[in-house]
Protein backbone atom coordinates (compact mmCIF):
# COMPACT_ATOMS: atom_id res chain seq x y z
CA UNK A 1 0.00 0.00 0.00
CA UNK A 2 1.00 3.50 -0.47
CA UNK A 3 -0.70 6.08 1.74
CA UNK A 4 -0.74 9.09 2.97
CA UNK A 5 -2.42 8.59 6.46
CA UNK A 6 -0.22 9.65 9.55
CA UNK A 7 -2.35 7.87 11.71
CA UNK A 8 -0.80 4.26 10.22
CA UNK A 9 2.26 5.82 11.78
CA UNK A 10 1.11 6.69 15.39
CA UNK A 11 0.03 9.83 14.66
CA UNK A 12 -2.07 12.14 12.77
CA UNK A 13 -5.77 11.33 11.46
CA UNK A 14 -9.12 10.63 13.59
CA UNK A 15 -11.25 7.14 14.03
CA UNK A 16 -9.85 3.56 13.49
CA UNK A 17 -7.32 3.30 11.04
CA UNK A 18 -5.25 1.10 12.32
CA UNK A 19 -7.37 -1.85 13.44
CA UNK A 20 -9.26 -1.24 10.04
CA UNK A 21 -5.48 -2.03 8.75
CA UNK A 22 -4.72 -5.13 10.59
CA UNK A 23 -8.07 -6.65 9.48
CA UNK A 24 -6.77 -6.05 5.78
CA UNK A 25 -3.68 -8.22 7.19
CA UNK A 26 -5.83 -11.00 7.16
CA UNK A 27 -6.60 -11.42 3.87
CA UNK A 28 -2.97 -12.04 2.99
CA UNK A 29 0.39 -13.50 3.65
CA UNK A 30 2.00 -9.99 4.23
CA UNK A 31 0.62 -6.10 3.94
CA UNK A 32 3.29 -3.68 3.69
CA UNK A 33 2.11 0.13 4.12
CA UNK A 34 4.44 3.07 2.39
CA UNK A 35 3.27 6.36 4.11
CA UNK A 36 4.42 9.86 2.82
CA UNK A 37 5.81 11.87 5.49
CA UNK A 38 8.43 14.23 6.45
CA UNK A 39 11.40 13.89 8.79
CA UNK A 40 10.22 13.63 12.62
CA UNK A 41 12.59 16.73 13.85
CA UNK A 42 10.95 16.18 17.61
CA UNK A 43 12.49 13.17 17.86
CA UNK A 44 16.39 12.99 18.28
CA UNK A 45 17.70 10.07 17.11
CA UNK A 46 21.19 8.32 16.55
CA UNK A 47 20.10 6.00 13.50
CA UNK A 48 17.16 7.85 11.58
CA UNK A 49 16.29 4.19 10.27
CA UNK A 50 15.18 3.27 12.93
CA UNK A 51 12.11 5.30 13.50
CA UNK A 52 10.97 4.31 9.85
CA UNK A 53 9.41 1.41 10.47
CA UNK A 54 5.94 0.47 12.79
CA UNK A 55 4.99 -3.46 13.17
CA UNK A 56 1.15 -3.26 13.25
CA UNK A 57 0.84 -6.65 13.69
CA UNK A 58 2.76 -10.29 13.06
CA UNK A 59 2.05 -9.44 9.11
CA UNK A 60 1.30 -5.33 8.71
CA UNK A 61 4.00 -2.97 8.90
CA UNK A 62 4.28 0.64 8.21
CA UNK A 63 6.63 2.40 6.70
CA UNK A 64 7.72 5.96 6.80
CA UNK A 65 9.23 7.79 3.52
CA UNK A 66 10.92 10.14 6.04
CA UNK A 67 11.06 12.98 3.44
CA UNK A 68 13.21 16.10 4.28
CA UNK A 69 10.10 18.00 2.72
CA UNK A 70 6.75 16.76 0.58
CA UNK A 71 8.82 17.79 -2.65
CA UNK A 72 10.73 14.70 -1.82
CA UNK A 73 7.75 12.05 -1.03
CA UNK A 74 7.70 11.16 -4.98
CA UNK A 75 11.67 9.87 -4.90
CA UNK A 76 12.12 8.78 -1.39
CA UNK A 77 8.41 6.80 -2.20
CA UNK A 78 9.52 5.16 -5.04
CA UNK A 79 12.76 3.99 -3.40
CA UNK A 80 11.75 2.46 0.00
CA UNK A 81 9.38 0.48 -2.56
CA UNK A 82 11.89 -0.74 -5.06
CA UNK A 83 13.81 -1.93 -1.89
CA UNK A 84 10.37 -3.52 -0.51
CA UNK A 85 9.84 -4.83 -3.99
CA UNK A 86 14.07 -7.03 -3.92
CA UNK A 87 12.65 -7.83 -0.44
CA UNK A 88 9.07 -9.59 -0.99
CA UNK A 89 7.35 -9.86 -4.81
CA UNK A 90 4.27 -8.16 -3.85
CA UNK A 91 0.92 -9.09 -5.36
CA UNK A 92 -1.12 -6.20 -5.51
CA UNK A 93 0.09 -2.49 -5.39
CA UNK A 94 -3.19 -0.22 -3.22
CA UNK A 95 -3.19 3.04 -3.63
CA UNK A 96 -4.89 5.74 -1.87
CA UNK A 97 -5.50 8.26 -4.16
CA UNK A 98 -5.56 9.01 -7.88
CA UNK A 99 -2.61 11.70 -7.52
CA UNK A 100 0.96 11.15 -6.35
CA UNK A 101 0.03 8.46 -4.81
CA UNK A 102 -1.26 6.29 -7.54
CA UNK A 103 1.80 8.12 -9.74
CA UNK A 104 4.13 5.72 -7.78
CA UNK A 105 1.83 2.51 -7.92
CA UNK A 106 1.82 2.65 -11.74
CA UNK A 107 6.05 3.37 -11.35
CA UNK A 108 6.19 0.37 -9.52
CA UNK A 109 3.48 -1.70 -11.77
CA UNK A 110 5.21 -1.13 -14.53
CA UNK A 111 8.95 -2.22 -13.10
CA UNK A 112 7.64 -5.12 -11.27
CA UNK A 113 4.28 -6.55 -12.88
CA UNK A 114 2.25 -6.66 -9.70
CA UNK A 115 -1.59 -5.33 -10.26
CA UNK A 116 -2.23 -2.26 -9.52
CA UNK A 117 -5.56 -0.66 -7.44
CA UNK A 118 -6.66 2.92 -7.37
CA UNK A 119 -8.76 4.37 -4.52
CA UNK A 120 -11.39 7.17 -4.63
CA UNK A 121 -11.92 8.20 -1.11
CA UNK A 122 -12.53 11.91 -2.51
CA UNK A 123 -15.12 12.84 -5.17
CA UNK A 124 -11.93 14.21 -7.38
CA UNK A 125 -12.86 16.56 -10.44
CA UNK A 126 -9.28 16.34 -11.99
CA UNK A 127 -7.92 13.10 -10.89
CA UNK A 128 -4.46 12.25 -13.09
CA UNK A 129 -6.52 10.11 -16.06
CA UNK A 130 -3.25 7.95 -16.90
CA UNK A 131 -2.77 7.06 -13.66
CA UNK A 132 -6.62 5.99 -13.42
CA UNK A 133 -6.70 4.30 -17.15
CA UNK A 134 -3.44 2.43 -16.96
CA UNK A 135 -4.72 0.83 -12.88
CA UNK A 136 -6.35 -2.65 -12.26
CA UNK A 137 -9.11 -1.93 -10.38
CA UNK A 138 -10.31 1.61 -9.21
CA UNK A 139 -12.49 1.42 -5.63
CA UNK A 140 -14.79 4.19 -5.36
CA UNK A 141 -17.00 5.20 -2.05
CA UNK A 142 -20.72 5.35 -3.75
CA UNK A 143 -22.06 4.37 -7.04
CA UNK A 144 -22.48 8.17 -7.69
CA UNK A 145 -18.71 8.34 -8.44
CA UNK A 146 -18.76 5.24 -10.07
CA UNK A 147 -21.20 7.03 -12.72
CA UNK A 148 -19.21 9.60 -13.18
CA UNK A 149 -15.86 7.59 -14.13
CA UNK A 150 -17.93 5.55 -16.42
CA UNK A 151 -19.24 9.14 -18.20
CA UNK A 152 -15.43 9.88 -18.24
CA UNK A 153 -14.80 6.65 -19.92
CA UNK A 154 -13.31 4.22 -17.57
CA UNK A 155 -14.13 0.34 -18.00
CA UNK A 156 -17.21 -0.40 -15.60
CA UNK A 157 -15.72 -3.75 -15.01
CA UNK A 158 -12.47 -2.15 -13.31
CA UNK A 159 -15.00 -0.17 -10.61
CA UNK A 160 -15.86 -1.61 -7.28
CA UNK A 161 -18.18 0.34 -5.64
CA UNK A 162 -17.23 -0.64 -1.31
CA UNK A 163 -17.22 2.14 1.18
CA UNK A 164 -14.78 2.41 4.17
CA UNK A 165 -15.44 -0.57 6.28
CA UNK A 166 -17.05 0.90 9.90
CA UNK A 167 -17.47 -1.29 13.07
CA UNK A 168 -20.61 -0.56 13.72
CA UNK A 169 -21.55 -2.82 16.55
CA UNK A 170 -19.06 -0.34 18.50
CA UNK A 171 -21.30 2.31 17.91
CA UNK A 172 -24.74 0.46 18.31
CA UNK A 173 -23.34 -1.04 21.76
CA UNK A 174 -21.49 1.74 23.24
CA UNK A 175 -22.98 2.61 26.79
CA UNK A 176 -22.35 5.88 28.47
CA UNK A 177 -24.33 8.09 30.62
CA UNK A 178 -25.29 10.65 27.72
CA UNK A 179 -27.67 13.55 27.53
CA UNK A 180 -30.84 11.75 26.48
CA UNK A 181 -31.57 10.52 29.89
CA UNK A 182 -32.13 14.66 30.99
CA UNK A 183 -35.27 16.42 30.25
CA UNK A 184 -34.39 17.28 26.57
CA UNK A 185 -36.50 20.69 26.74
CA UNK A 186 -34.54 21.79 30.26
CA UNK A 187 -30.94 21.58 29.03
CA UNK A 188 -28.60 23.02 26.17
CA UNK A 189 -28.72 21.89 22.78
CA UNK A 190 -25.90 20.52 21.34
CA UNK A 191 -24.68 20.58 17.23
CA UNK A 192 -21.85 18.41 16.92
CA UNK A 193 -19.38 18.45 13.65
CA UNK A 194 -16.84 15.57 13.63
CA UNK A 195 -14.01 15.49 10.41
CA UNK A 196 -10.73 17.31 9.23
CA UNK A 197 -10.80 20.82 9.52
CA UNK A 198 -10.47 21.69 5.89
CA UNK A 199 -11.41 23.94 3.07
CA UNK A 200 -13.70 21.15 1.61
CA UNK A 201 -15.56 20.45 4.87
CA UNK A 202 -17.04 24.14 4.74
CA UNK A 203 -16.69 24.96 8.07
CA UNK A 204 -17.06 28.57 7.58
CA UNK A 205 -20.34 27.69 6.59
CA UNK A 206 -21.47 25.97 9.82
CA UNK A 207 -19.98 28.90 11.69
CA UNK A 208 -22.25 31.51 9.95
CA UNK A 209 -25.40 29.59 10.30
CA UNK A 210 -24.46 29.18 14.28
CA UNK A 211 -24.12 32.77 14.29
CA UNK A 212 -27.59 32.88 12.29
CA UNK A 213 -29.42 30.75 14.78
CA UNK A 214 -28.02 32.26 18.09
CA UNK A 215 -28.99 35.78 16.85
CA UNK A 216 -32.08 35.10 15.18
CA UNK A 217 -33.59 32.78 17.09
CA UNK A 218 -31.86 33.20 20.74
CA UNK A 219 -31.56 29.34 21.07
CA UNK A 220 -29.17 27.84 24.04
CA UNK A 221 -27.08 25.98 21.91
CA UNK A 222 -23.27 25.09 21.78
CA UNK A 223 -21.47 23.91 18.71
CA UNK A 224 -18.72 20.73 19.48
CA UNK A 225 -16.32 20.76 16.83
CA UNK A 226 -14.13 17.64 16.81
CA UNK A 227 -11.23 17.28 14.70
CA UNK A 228 -7.73 19.24 13.17
CA UNK A 229 -6.63 20.30 9.89
CA UNK A 230 -4.99 23.54 8.17
CA UNK A 231 -8.26 25.52 8.88
CA UNK A 232 -8.27 25.17 12.44
CA UNK A 233 -6.78 28.74 13.25
CA UNK A 234 -8.77 30.45 10.74
CA UNK A 235 -11.96 28.55 12.05
CA UNK A 236 -11.13 30.10 15.79
CA UNK A 237 -10.31 33.26 14.27
CA UNK A 238 -13.72 33.50 12.30
CA UNK A 239 -15.62 32.18 15.94
CA UNK A 240 -14.20 35.21 17.71
CA UNK A 241 -15.12 37.56 14.75
CA UNK A 242 -18.48 36.57 15.06
CA UNK A 243 -18.73 36.39 18.78
CA UNK A 244 -19.95 33.06 18.94
CA UNK A 245 -16.50 31.74 20.95
CA UNK A 246 -18.21 30.91 23.79
CA UNK A 247 -20.69 28.93 22.30
CA UNK A 248 -18.40 27.12 20.00
CA UNK A 249 -16.13 24.44 21.72
CA UNK A 250 -13.15 23.06 19.04
CA UNK A 251 -12.11 19.65 21.05
CA UNK A 252 -9.12 18.90 18.70
CA UNK A 253 -8.20 14.90 18.05
CA UNK A 254 -9.79 12.26 20.94
CA UNK A 255 -10.10 9.30 21.28
CA UNK A 256 -12.28 6.59 19.18
CA UNK A 257 -14.26 6.01 22.43
CA UNK A 258 -14.55 9.58 23.46
CA UNK A 259 -15.83 10.57 20.02
CA UNK A 260 -18.67 7.87 20.00
CA UNK A 261 -19.54 9.49 23.79
CA UNK A 262 -20.10 12.73 22.34
CA UNK A 263 -22.34 11.34 19.46
CA UNK A 264 -24.64 10.28 22.07
CA UNK A 265 -24.29 13.34 24.09
CA UNK A 266 -25.33 15.70 21.24
CA UNK A 267 -29.26 16.46 19.68
CA UNK A 268 -28.42 16.73 16.13
CA UNK A 269 -25.04 16.11 13.77
CA UNK A 270 -24.03 18.19 10.79
CA UNK A 271 -21.46 17.72 8.09
CA UNK A 272 -21.87 20.78 5.82
CA UNK A 273 -19.22 19.76 2.94
CA UNK A 274 -18.69 21.39 -0.62
CA UNK A 275 -17.67 17.34 -1.84
CA UNK A 276 -17.68 13.76 0.09
CA UNK A 277 -17.26 11.03 -1.32
CA UNK A 278 -18.92 8.81 1.19
CA UNK A 279 -19.09 10.86 4.91
CA UNK A 280 -18.56 7.83 7.39
CA UNK A 281 -19.31 9.95 10.29
CA UNK A 282 -23.09 10.08 8.96
CA UNK A 283 -22.90 6.39 9.01
CA UNK A 284 -21.21 6.71 12.40
CA UNK A 285 -23.95 9.01 13.79
CA UNK A 286 -26.82 7.16 12.30
CA UNK A 287 -25.38 3.82 14.37
CA UNK A 288 -25.74 6.34 17.61
CA UNK A 289 -29.53 7.03 16.65
CA UNK A 290 -28.56 10.65 15.98
CA UNK A 291 -30.23 12.51 13.17
CA UNK A 292 -28.26 14.30 10.64
CA UNK A 293 -27.97 17.56 8.19
CA UNK A 294 -26.07 17.00 5.73
CA UNK A 295 -25.01 18.73 2.19
CA UNK A 296 -25.82 17.32 -1.28
CA UNK A 297 -22.52 15.95 -1.52
CA UNK A 298 -22.17 12.17 -3.74
CA UNK A 299 -21.67 10.51 -0.46
CA UNK A 300 -24.38 11.68 1.69
CA UNK A 301 -27.05 11.24 -0.58
CA UNK A 302 -26.07 7.19 -0.17
CA UNK A 303 -26.34 7.81 3.23
CA UNK A 304 -29.18 9.95 4.18
CA UNK A 305 -32.54 9.18 3.79
CA UNK A 306 -33.95 13.14 3.13
CA UNK A 307 -36.84 13.38 5.72
CA UNK A 308 -36.40 9.98 7.02
CA UNK A 309 -32.91 9.46 8.73
CA UNK A 310 -32.02 13.13 8.53
CA UNK A 311 -32.16 16.08 5.97
CA UNK A 312 -29.97 16.78 2.84
CA UNK A 313 -29.73 20.68 2.19
CA UNK A 314 -27.83 22.05 -1.09
CA UNK A 315 -24.28 22.81 -0.87
CA UNK A 316 -23.54 26.15 0.15
CA UNK A 317 -27.24 26.99 1.10
CA UNK A 318 -26.93 28.72 4.88
CA UNK A 319 -30.62 29.30 5.00
CA UNK A 320 -31.58 25.71 4.08
CA UNK A 321 -29.25 24.09 6.76
CA UNK A 322 -29.98 26.70 9.37
CA UNK A 323 -33.75 25.91 9.00
CA UNK A 324 -33.02 22.38 9.15
CA UNK A 325 -31.19 22.47 11.99
CA UNK A 326 -33.62 24.95 13.71
CA UNK A 327 -36.43 22.30 12.95
CA UNK A 328 -34.58 19.29 15.06
CA UNK A 329 -33.49 21.12 17.76
CA UNK A 330 -37.33 22.44 18.00
CA UNK A 331 -39.18 19.37 17.59
CA UNK A 332 -37.26 16.74 19.88
CA UNK A 333 -40.12 13.97 18.76
CA UNK A 334 -38.78 14.26 15.56
CA UNK A 335 -35.37 14.23 16.07
CA UNK A 336 -35.70 11.16 17.94
CA UNK A 337 -38.00 9.22 15.44
CA UNK A 338 -35.16 10.24 12.89
CA UNK A 339 -32.26 9.21 15.06
CA UNK A 340 -34.20 5.78 15.18
CA UNK A 341 -34.50 5.09 12.24
CA UNK A 342 -31.26 5.83 10.99
CA UNK A 343 -29.44 3.80 13.08
CA UNK A 344 -32.09 0.59 11.88
CA UNK A 345 -31.06 1.88 7.94
CA UNK A 346 -27.20 1.61 9.29
CA UNK A 347 -27.52 -1.45 10.51
CA UNK A 348 -28.96 -3.03 7.68
CA UNK A 349 -27.43 -1.29 5.06
CA UNK A 350 -23.37 -0.71 6.52
CA UNK A 351 -22.33 -3.69 8.45
CA UNK A 352 -18.27 -3.42 8.02
CA UNK A 353 -17.65 -6.69 8.33
CA UNK A 354 -19.61 -7.28 5.18
CA UNK A 355 -17.31 -4.19 3.50
CA UNK A 356 -14.32 -5.90 4.73
CA UNK A 357 -15.21 -9.23 2.87
CA UNK A 358 -16.34 -6.87 -0.66
CA UNK A 359 -12.59 -5.99 0.20
CA UNK A 360 -10.91 -9.32 0.52
CA UNK A 361 -12.62 -10.47 -2.78
CA UNK A 362 -11.77 -7.11 -4.99
CA UNK A 363 -8.31 -7.94 -4.14
CA UNK A 364 -8.67 -11.43 -5.08
CA UNK A 365 -10.39 -10.94 -8.26
CA UNK A 366 -7.58 -7.91 -9.27
CA UNK A 367 -5.01 -10.42 -9.30
CA UNK A 368 -6.36 -13.54 -10.69
CA UNK A 369 -7.66 -11.15 -13.54
CA UNK A 370 -6.42 -10.97 -17.35
CA UNK A 371 -5.36 -7.26 -17.62
CA UNK A 372 -8.03 -5.59 -18.96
Amino acid sequence: MISIDKGLLGRGQLGDVVERHKKYGDFCEQLDIVVLDKECHSEKRSNKESNRCIKLSDNVTSYSTNSKTKLFYYFNALKLGKKLFKQTQYDLIVCQDPFLTGLIGLKLKKKYGAKLLIHFHGDYKFPFWFVVKAADGIRVMSNGQKEKLIKKGIVKEKIYVISTPIDVEKFLSFGCHSHESENPESREKTVLYVGRLEKVKNLELLLNTFKLLITNHQLPITLEIIGTGNEENNLKKLAKKLNISNQVKFLGKLLQNKIIEHYYNSNIVVLPSKSESFGKVLVEAGACGKPVVATMTTGAKEIVQDGITGFLVPIGDEKALAGRILELLNNGGLAKKMGAQAREFVKQNFDGNIQLQKIRDMWYDIISQVQI
